[in-house]
């Protein structure tokens, strides 16, 4: 598995937030200091506002901001709303015909699941605080 530039793009935007300590910044400060593509940035900017993650406004007084604690984001959940395609394998898909003849008797696709929720479960342990959080 793979995470897109989007979702690149999303940890760098929160995590520049988080510790920025800045109230409100604009894409083009995120994309100059973290090297994210524009293109990427505002795409994510417009998932992560939709999601409650972080508030955003147009105009002269405008940016983005953190919408919730550092704290009470997870990396799953950002994932999540992030990446649209979880299907590890071709018999994931919405059609359950993928045209394999082993499907019946098959062990992988449990076994990929398995392994795909203890991702997930490992990554809700971890949030953006724990991301940002300095060195002891």
């Amino acid at each position: 598995m793979r995470l897109t530039e989007k979702t690149d793009a999303a940890f760098r935007i929160l995590m520049y937030l988080a510790q920025s300590g800045e109230i409100r910044t604009s894409v083009d400060t995120i994309v100059a200091e973290t090297g994210a593509h524009r293109s990427q940035v505002v795409a994510a900017v417009q998932v992560l506002r939709k999601c409650g993650y972080i508030f955003s406004q147009t105009g002269r007084l405008g940016g983005i901001w953190l919408a919730k604690l550092p704290s009470e984001i997870t990396v799953s959940e950002v994932v999540q709303a992030m990446e649209n395609d979880f299907h590890l394998a071709e018999c994931f898909g919405s059609s359950n015909n993928c045209g394999c003849g082993l499907s019946e008797t098959c062990k992988l696709k449990p076994a990929l699941k398995l392994a795909l929720c203890g991702f997930l479960a490992t990554l809700d342990k971890i949030t953006l605080q724990d991301l940002v959080a300095e060195a002891a």
